[in-house]
């Protein structure tokens, strides 16, 4: 696999899109300080998702976006993508692979594999045991160095890792340990319920056979009841043949007296037919009458209005002279006011001409200045032009100026610091002479103090054995106390799950409770769920409730009917409603109350718990006649002096049924309690809290161990520091006696070199000089040149300024005449206004004079009509008069006649009335025998209706299945049984198939706790055999790169000795590693001990061993070079060179040695502040051509 090409956008300094193409062999990435070439190390770390933006030499996310310059705005996206030609190493078919990383400054991150969104574990996963990785050897800078030789044994045993390839067993043993973590949790849940379940079999088994007894008792009760009803059924039938016969004979008595009444009715109508006749004669002769008296009402009131309004009319004839005078002056006047109007207009319109004419002579003045204006910006447009140019052309060579002056400056400094350098270089050559005779005495004090030292380090290492067994006794301690919290919280879960998830509840109530249908709202809960019962009484109420606990209250019937049509549209069981409007409660009776004083009582159930009063009528149904008493001997002692007619139950659980039946026993736990589940979770809160402050104290107290462990772990560190310091620096005085006697060739070496440097730097001086004078001869030239075109601009902007002005007052000027024509308009408008109001209103004038002349010649005819109207009405009523008083006589005579009628009517209605009644009685008596056969027709269907209904039987069938006994046998029977009856007490419908489902259920659990117990098994197994695996190619990997890097140290040291040693062999798996190295001709010696060089060429060392063991497709190597001397680099290039042909290495570097070994080049520079740009070299092309 190869690494084709890089592509980024907006990262960090690279503000604009590049593309690097990677060739097979050494690509180099150089140029100068702050170009931004490591950003290129750190866009490949980045998009092989490394999470810490330190580790990109950031702060915060946004910091790897580019940021912005002086001349290019900030982006708000980083992009980068690595191309990998694909052989078959990564796991994907595909031949070419893309892996690309986005980020915006808003914070969001996005990861894609061929251009397809994808999760970061995607990204890690793909890489995974290739060698590859943002936190493995493949990419290394002068910090990873550091941290690879710095770092504890435990923590740099993650590079051997991921050189052995066990990194993705690592992965997926960590992936199993979480599965196994969740099996196991699982297997504790589903124990949990199995015990749960256990716990609820032996009530349910019991509430099962208490069912069973039940139906049984039911069925002879209900056969009892059918005899009833057949029994029922005859008696009514034969009442009803016997009123058949009565009912028929009050038949024919009720025909003989309707022919009488209709003998009698005939007589009636026609007597009543005669006094019809004579009633409609005085009717119309009533009717006559009276048009004629509303015929002289009339008369009279219209004569009474003709004479009024004789008298109106000569009133208003005055009125209309008096209007018709006012109206005349009133013209007149407005005759005159327009005329004033009309030549006040005609003045206002001469004026306005005026003004209008000198206001157009006002902006043909305008015009003129504004062509003038635009003339002179022109002018000033160009002279500013012209100094802007002198300006910037001033300000380029007066920079340019200052840059020579700059160095000139600089040449003077740094030929005095040449010379004084010079002059130092000579005073250290003789200092190091001196420090070679103090040497021999430092030597010897530094071998005493290692050896004080190591006496220390001894005591130290004693006491901190002692403060870590101390910590580790608090920890202990600390983490069974925790255990039991993890254990506590688990079960206040998983409580609070069963509470949620109605767990023990039937088949059917879970239905019901989790419903989400309209009907739900009118649905309270359920028993169990809406009371709060004190602890103490917990179980006795569970025992008084029984299989009741899992009613459901409802607000009506209408709720519970819909419910139980869900239930069986879904098969999902039965369930007990309990509707609150129509639920009647037995409370206990004057009897059953004497029992409340008495000892050992406690009080009824219904009032020793709590419920919402919106549903204590439900609970009240259930509880209120069962008494609850302290012990079962007090109950039995109760029962007996109420002759067993109680329902008792005591605190620990035993019930006394009326008839005196008595149950009890052990109770195996009472976690299937549906109704303590909220008290053994606030118990458990309870213990959680007394716990954690338990823990708050032991967390304390091991701190304080802790505390004390590290200060002897500090003691012992400072210690070994000091050891290490010792004997650190007895190494350092032995070198630094080599290095002094090197430092002396070194320094003659550098005094002649500084010497001839001086010389050279006297003649670039010179030159300097000689350019600073030809600068300065062309700048006032500039200057002289920047003058004139600023007095040019001066005078163009003054005339400029007063033509402005001269605009300005003729444009104020010209704004008075505007105003001036605008307020003569307006005059001249009112005044226009005001005449045609004048002339509207003479017009009103003259209609409202002609129509008070029409008026009053209209009153003049309207007294004329008037008078003669009421000489003829006069005439008319005299003979109405005569009509009316002939009518009244007529009526006077048809009253007479009809009187003597209406008494012979009289006679015939009583005889009428008579027979009536005789008839009303027969018919009572048919009414009241119908009735009585409607009953007993009624009562038959009833009862057929009851047979059928409640038995599917016929009358004849149950006839056949009736018992033949006695009626007092019979009544004693069904008291017998509804006795045994109510003796079981509340009795669950759904036992049975709550019991049978309960059971499956069990059967169900105990399978998945078998399955998950096989499953915990397996991945046991999958785990050891993943260690084993692991540990055996660890070991292998382990010694092939130990060999690797002893053999490469040697070379690259040119002697010496490398180890790689396990701390502890015995644990392969988290062993931590130790790098031991011995310098050529010197002692083994700690890492810390190295110098830069010695530490940087260990680490390459390293890194070649793994790739030697385990070639990586690629490597970035980020300035790793850059600690070592130059003969040390010429080795690191040879090494490049000789594993290139299986690794592809990216090489950040300024180092002449290691360019010379790279096959292409890029160069990183700065074009922008701020913004980086590349340019890439192939090296063979350019010695091709030089060949050439």
């Amino acid at each position: 696999m190869q690494l084709k090409r890089l592509e980024a956008y907006g990262f960090k300094s690279f503000a604009d899109k590049i593309s690097i193409e990677f060739d097979q062999g050494i690509t180099a990435i150089v140029g100068p300080n702050g170009s931004g070439k490591s950003n290129i190390t750190d866009a490949i770390r980045w998009v092989l998702g490394e999470q810490n933006i330190r580790n990109l030499r950031g702060t915060k996310s946004e910091d790897i976006i580019f940021a912005g310059s002086a001349s290019r705005r900030p982006l708000n996206i980083a992009e980068v993508s690595l191309v990998f030609d694909n052989d078959g190493t990564l796991p994907v078919d595909f031949r070419e692979v893309v892996v690309t990383r986005r980020l915006y400054r808003s914070g969001e991150s996005e990861y894609f594999i061929n251009r397809s969104r994808c999760r970061l574990k995607d990204i890690y996963e793909l890489f995974a045991d290739t060698g590859i990785g943002h936190d493995g050897m493949s990419i290394i800078g002068q910090n990873r160095m550091e941290d690879i030789l710095n770092s504890r044994p435990e923590e740099r045993r993650a590079y051997f890792e991921e050189a052995a390839g066990i990194t993705k067993y690592r992965n997926r043993k960590r992936e199993t340990l979480r599965k196994l973590t969740d099996t196991e949790g699982n297997l504790v849940r589903v124990q949990d319920i199995v015990h749960e379940i256990e716990n609820q079999l032996e009530p349910m088994a019991r509430h099962a056979e208490k069912t069973r007894a039940y139906n049984e008792l039911s069925a002879d009760y209900k056969r009892c009841q059918l005899t009833q009803l057949s029994r029922r059924y005859a008696k009514e039938a034969a009442h009803r043949a016997e009123n058949e016969q009565k009912l028929q004979k009050a038949r024919d008595e009720a025909v003989a007296a309707k022919t009488a009444i209709q003998q009698a009715e005939a007589r009636q109508e026609a007597i009543g037919k005669e006094i019809l006749d004579l009633e409609q004669a005085m009717k119309a002769s009533a009717e006559k009458n009276e048009t004629l008296r509303q015929r002289l009402e009339a008369a009279h009131r219209e004569m009474a209005a003709l004479e009024e309004r004789q008298e109106q009319s000569g009133a208003a004839k005055e009125r209309l002279a008096k209007r018709r005078e006012e109206l005349t002056r009133a013209l007149a006047s407005s005759v005159g006011e327009i005329g004033r109007l009309t030549a006040e207009a005609s003045d206002q319109e001469q004026a306005l001409k005026a003004a209008e004419a000198a206001l157009g002579e006002r902006k043909a003045q305008q015009g003129e200045l504004g062509a003038l204006l635009k003339r002179y910006k022109e002018a000033t447009a160009k002279t500013l032009a012209r100094k802007e140019a002198c300006q910037q052309e001033l300000a380029k060579e007066t920079q340019a100026l200052a840059v020579l002056e700059r160095d000139i400056e600089n040449g003077e400094t740094g030929q005095a610091e040449r010379q004084e350098a010079l002059k130092q270089a000579k005073a250290q050559q003789m200092a190091l002479s001196a420090r070679q005779e103090t040497l021999g005495v430092r030597q010897q004090q530094a071998n005493e103090e290692l050896q004080q030292a190591v006496r220390a380090q001894q005591q130290a290492r004693h006491e901190q054995q002692d403060a870590q067994e101390a910590l580790a006794r608090r920890r202990d301690a600390l983490a069974d106390l925790r255990q039991k919290l993890a254990t506590a919280r688990e079960k206040v879960d998983f409580l609070k799950h069963m509470q949620e998830e109605y767990e023990g509840f039937g088949k059917g109530p879970k239905a019901v409770l989790r419903a989400r249908e309209p009907w739900h709202k009118g649905v309270n809960g359920a028993v169990a769920e809406l009371v709060e019962i004190p602890q103490d009484y917990v179980t006795a109420i569970e025992v008084a409730l029984g299989g009741n606990q899992q009613n459901i209250v409802t607000e009506d019937t209408d709720t519970a009917k819909e419910a139980i049509a869900y239930l069986k549209r879904r098969h999902l069981g039965r369930v007990t409603f309990l509707p609150l409007s129509t639920l009647v409660v037995p409370y206990p009776n004057e009897h059953e109350r004497r029992a409340e004083g008495r000892e050992g009582v406690i009080g009824w159930a219904h009032e020793l718990v709590t419920v919402d009063a919106h549903c204590r009528k439900a609970v009240d149904f259930l509880l209120a006649r069962i008494l609850v008493v302290d012990t079962l001997d007090h109950a039995l002692a109760l029962a007996k002096e109420f002759k067993y007619r109680l329902r008792i139950v005591t605190l620990t659980g035993e019930f006394l049924a009326p008839g005196g039946s008595l149950s009890g026993g052990s109770r195996q736990g009472r976690e299937a309690s549906f109704l303590n589940r909220g008290g053994e979770i606030e118990a458990l809160r309870a213990s959680i809290a007394a716990w954690q402050e338990q823990e708050g104290t032991g967390q304390q107290a091991s701190e304080e161990a802790a505390q004390k462990a590290k200060e002897a772990a500090a003691a012992q560190q400072a210690a070994m520091e000091r050891v290490q310091q010792a004997s650190e620096q007895r190494a350092e005085l032995r070198a630094e006696d080599r290095r002094l006697r090197e430092a002396q060739e070194a320094k003659a070496q550098e005094v002649a070199a500084r010497a001839k440097a001086a010389q050279e730097y006297e003649a670039s001086f010179a030159a300097n000089a000689n350019r600073r004078v030809l600068q300065l001869r062309k700048v006032k030239e500039l200057q002289q040149a920047l003058e004139t075109a600023c007095r040019a601009a001066d005078e163009a902007r003054l005339d400029l300024e007063d033509a402005m002005q001269d605009a300005d007052d003729l444009a104020a000027v010209l704004q008075d005449q505007e105003l001036k024509r605008t307020v003569l308009e307006q005059e001249l408008m009112r005044r226009r206004e005001h005449i045609a109001l004048c002339r509207q209103e003479k017009q009103r004038g003259e209609q409202a004079l002609k129509e008070s002349e029409q008026e009053e010649r209209d009153l003049l005819a309207g007294l004329a009509a008037s008078l003669k109207r009421l000489n003829q009405l006069q005439q008319e009523a005299a003979s109405w008069q005569d009509h009316f008083d002939a009518g009244q006589e007529e009526q006077r005579s048809f009253y007479e006649q009809r009187m003597e009628k209406m008494a012979v009517a009289q006679e015939a209605d009583r005889k009428t009335r008579a027979a009536n009644r005789e008839l009303g009685k027969v018919q009572s008596e048919l009414h009241q025998l119908e009735l009585t056969g409607a009953k007993a027709e009624m009562a038959i269907e009833e009862t057929q209706q009851a047979i059928l209904k409640d038995f599917g039987f016929t009358p004849e069938r149950a006839a056949e299945e009736a018992y033949d006994w006695e009626p007092a046998r019979l009544r004693q029977t069904m008291k017998e049984l509804a006795a045994k009856i109510e003796a079981l007490g509340p009795v669950n419908p759904n036992a049975l198939e709550e019991y049978e489902a309960l059971q499956k259920r069990h059967d169900f659990m105990q399978k998945q706790a078998g399955d998950l117990v096989e499953a915990k098994d397996n991945l046991l197994h999958i785990i050891a055999e993943m260690d084993e695996a692991m540990t055996q190619q660890f070991r292998e990997a382990f010694a092939a790169i130990q060999s690797y890097f002893g053999e490469i140290f040697v070379r690259l040291f040119g002697g010496g000795q490398a180890e790689l040693r396990m701390l502890d062999e015995h644990d392969v798996l988290n062993t931590g590693i130790d790098i031991l190295v011995t310098l050529p001709q010197k002692k083994r010696q700690s890492l810390a001990a190295l110098s830069g060089g010695e530490r940087a060429l260990t680490v390459i060392a390293l890194l070649f061993a793994f790739l030697r063991y385990r070639p990586s497709p690629f490597s970035v190597l980020d300035e790793i070079d850059a600690p070592l001397d130059e003969a040390n680099v010429v080795r690191f290039g040879r090494f490049l060179r000789e594993f290139a042909a299986k690794t592809q290495f990216i090489v950040v570097t300024h180092r002449k040695g290691t360019m010379e070994a790279v096959d292409t080049m890029y160069g990183v520079t700065v074009e922008d502040a701020g913004v980086s740009r590349l340019l890439s070299v192939k090296l063979d092309e350019i010695e091709g051509q030089l060949d050439a």
